[in-house]
């Protein structure tokens, strides 16, 4: 079945040839959970404690795969990407999941473009949303995204098919000046998803991307713009120092479940038994803060990303309910950390009050922050530390240290590169006794480029 799909991908990608004028096939093999999909690196061992105290230990072993086919002409560009994985853990979903991808971009004229996609991965992106230490864009800087964030998964046994929302938007850019050129990009989209029961979302994005490459970069976006718990981004670079980094943003109703730490929320189901779950702490604002430095001649690279909340305030969706427990209306609001709504109580104007209670700590701010440190050993050699540390400020409990050192080798003749290292967490949240966990990612990557116009 693999080699069928390996097919597949690949004639896809060289019927695009006829249209590119540069091909890019990559294809990466192994479990990273930085870098391939799934949740996991290829082996990972936990240990977590349930609401009694007792300590319960698992191990994971997942082996994916993602063979991805980039294309650029002078009016068509694209990505498509088909992830595989096969993991042993019983999860929610399929031991063997398949997830495709991707998107395409027509631009008849430089300042219209048409996009479609499932996925735009970060080729909307503002520069200035780059976030150094982590080496990756936010989504709250993409002007064209899937801003709903539905997950799907078509399963039938043991394989499953993964899927997310549909998206489109039209897109503009324009630049000019000899001596100091400037751009500037805008972007503006829909994203709709139709879940089994016929039921139909939609959200609208828009976006901003103005600066000059050797002075300055800035952006803003707003995701899911109609509704009331809409995202917003705002950002800000300097990029008039070469081999610096200097980024800054602001979020509103941050919710990146990468840089939030978690909350333990016990629930009990209908019969009566308690159990677990975990969920990632949510922020109205935050300010972040990211940059970084690279020396050349030394061949070392120092990173550090820093987001914090401003307010212990979050914002979520309230269930109005009856006496009964019968939903009467549901609501977005902000909600003040650590209060308490109570159920069922009828005010003298005869409304309910919502049907949660809010298990967050109190007074509690959520602030994530990264160091990566690189070296280049050699000229294919380098290694590198990653120190990620997600806590609650006021609330030491709820802290996740993860420790993650690792090394790249690059193999002759451009045969690929290797990457693998060891990632250590301390998840006080799930274990409150020392190491919750560590894991093993392994990589091998190897590209092929085509240029058609030489």
């Amino acid at each position: 079945m693999k080699r069928i799909f390996y097919g597949i991908m690949l004639a896809v990608a060289v019927s695009g040839a006829a249209f590119a004028q540069k091909l890019t096939i990559k294809n990466i093999f192994g479990a990273d959970k930085d870098e391939l999909f799934g949740d996991y690196d290829l082996f990972t061992q936990t240990k977590e404690t349930d609401y009694n105290g007792d300590t319960k230990s698992e191990d994971v072993f997942l082996l994916g795969d993602r063979l991805q086919a980039d294309y650029k002409s002078k009016i068509l560009s694209g990505r498509l990407r088909l992830d595989m994985l096969y993991k042993n853990a019983d999860e929610d979903t399929a031991d063997f999941v398949m997830a495709p991808s991707g998107f395409i971009h027509f631009t008849p004229i430089k300042q219209l473009g048409f996009a479609a996609g499932n996925n735009f991965f970060s080729h909307f992106a503002i520069p200035s949303c780059y976030l150094a230490a982590a080496d990756e864009t936010t989504k709250y800087g993409r002007l064209l995204t899937d801003s709903l964030g539905h997950e799907e998964y078509w399963t039938t046994g043991n394989a499953a098919i993964y899927g997310t929302a549909f998206a489109s938007g039209i897109t503009s850019e324009w630049g000019g000046g000899k001596h100091d050129p400037y751009y500037a990009r805008a972007a503006a989209g829909s994203t709709l998803y139709t879940d089994f029961d016929g039921e139909t979302e939609y959200a609208i994005d828009a976006g901003i991307n103005i600066g000059i490459p050797s002075s300055f970069d800035f952006g803003a976006t707003a995701h899911d713009l109609t509704h009331d718990d809409r995202k917003l981004g705002v950002f800000a670079g300097l990029t008039a120092v070469p081999n610096l980094i200097l980024n800054a943003g602001f979020y509103y109703n941050f919710t990146a479940s990468d840089y939030l730490p978690e909350a333990r929320v016990t629930r009990k189901d209908d019969d009566g038994n308690y159990y677990d779950k975990f969920k990632k702490q949510k922020t109205k604002y935050a300010l972040g803060i990211s940059g970084g430095y690279t020396f050349k001649d030394a061949g070392f690279g120092i990173f550090a990303d820093v987001i914090s909340g401003l307010t212990n305030e979050y914002i979520d969706e309230i269930e109005w309910c009856d006496n009964d427990g019968n939903t009467v209306e549901t609501k977005t609001t902000t909600i003040v950390r650590g209060s308490t709504i109570v159920k069922y109580k009828q005010d003298k104007n005869g409304v309910y009050k919502a049907k949660r209670t809010d298990e967050f700590s109190h007074s509690a701010i959520p602030l994530y922050s990264q160091l990566r440190l690189t070296y280049d050993v050699a000229e294919d050699l380098n290694v590198a530390l990653n120190v990620k540390l997600r806590t609650m400020i006021n609330d030491g409990s709820q802290t996740w240290l993860t420790l993650y050192p690792h090394a790249t080798f690059a193999l002759p003749d451009a045969f690929g590169d290797i990457k693998a290292g060891l990632r250590f967490d301390m998840n006080l949240t799930r274990y409150d006794e020392g190491f919750s966990g560590f894991s093993i990612p392994v990589t091998y990557t190897y590209k092929f480029k085509k240029d058609f116009r030489k």
